[in-house]
């Protein structure tokens, strides 16, 4: 089996060699994900290809980035919400976190490195973008065992995986001072289709489980923690869970993760094969970045689900 469950969220073992499109190592492991993200909407991966070494030289690159001075991180901007610098924000002044839009591509990488370092850092430049290329693979890998759970055809996949855009995003978490609570960010879902947090072997991140109970993340190097985000609810008609999740401080260690966010470039609809007349369409097609855009309105924050306000269908208002 390619599966097991720890601490009630399943277990996907990306390094058995078995775990092959068409084998029945393959099938398996594609109804526990498909199961994992209709329960909880997260899975872990335990994957080995971020070896310890890219590893080790991913979190001492991010100590070093997140270390430079507060005007030079400030210096990423974009036009794209949530795609630059965060920080300094009196409702979670424990987090700061940058991100590197488009990071397979080596001159989008070399564009951020140059904003940090205008002398230039080709370590860094090379590592990021050798690591981001690892972390897409393994979220193209896990997008296709989504599309095979549903028995949804590999070709609407590829067509998914040709249209996404990804950020590269890396996170910091200082300890708290005697006058602050230990709120490293609050509990929150993503917009994203997937999030793939990979995380510095410090606790910290919590996920919500269907129950309503609250679990520590695994932390350790293999571990990969994948989650829903709303576009993947929107892809499966309300079938697949997002993941709420939130960070709560409590080693006396300073906490660095990653995280991979996958984005739609084309219109973000409904899979046409989800619909049936017992599974009536919930969403219209939506702009990915128009939505992030409305997230943090006045109108979204006072909603009682963004997605829904946002592009959701209520069959009461059409009679």
């Amino acid at each position: 089996m390619g599966s097991q469950t720890a601490c009630q969220v399943p277990i996907v073992d990306f390094t058995d060699e078995k775990l092959k499109p068409g084998s029945q190592t393959w099938a398996s492991a594609c109804q526990v994900i498909r199961g994992a993200l209709e329960d909880h909407g997260v899975f872990y991966a335990l994957c080995d290809k971020v070896s310890m070494e890219l590893y080790n030289s991913v979190f001492t690159l991010m100590e070093e980035l997140f270390h430079l001075p507060l005007e030079t991180k400030m210096q990423k901007i974009s036009d794209k919400p949530y795609h630059g610098y965060y920080g300094q924000n009196i409702h979670v002044p424990l987090y700061e976190s940058l991100g590197i839009n488009d990071p397979m591509i080596m001159e989008e990488v070399q564009k951020f490195t140059k904003l940090m370092w205008p002398a230039g850092y080709d370590h860094f430049c090379e590592t990021l973008n050798f690591y981001a290329k690892l972390i897409v693979e393994l979220d193209h890998t896990a997008k296709r065992m989504v599309f095979d759970g549903y028995g949804v055809e590999q070709r609407h996949c590829d067509s998914l995986l040709e249209s996404t855009k990804y950020m590269l995003r890396s996170f910091k978490y200082r300890l708290p001072q005697k006058d602050e609570n230990n709120l490293g960010l609050h509990a929150h879902t993503d917009t994203s289709f997937f999030t793939i947090l990979h995380q510095n072997d410090v606790n910290g991140l919590q996920v919500k489980l269907k129950n309503g109970d609250w679990i520590d993340a695994d932390p350790s190097p293999f571990m990969f923690l994948i989650l829903a985000g709303d576009a993947f609810k929107v892809w499966s008609n309300d079938r697949i869970r997002c993941c709420e999740h939130r960070v709560i401080i409590s080693e006396k260690k300073e906490r660095y993760s990653m995280g991979l966010f996958s984005l739609g470039g084309k219109m973000i609809a409904t899979q046409e094969e989800l619909v049936d007349d017992e599974h009536p369409r919930r969403y219209h097609p939506f702009d990915h970045y128009e939505y992030l855009r409305f997230y943090a309105t006045k109108q979204a924050l006072e909603s009682e689900c963004r997605l829904k306000a946002f592009c959701g269908i209520d069959y009461a208002d059409e009679k």
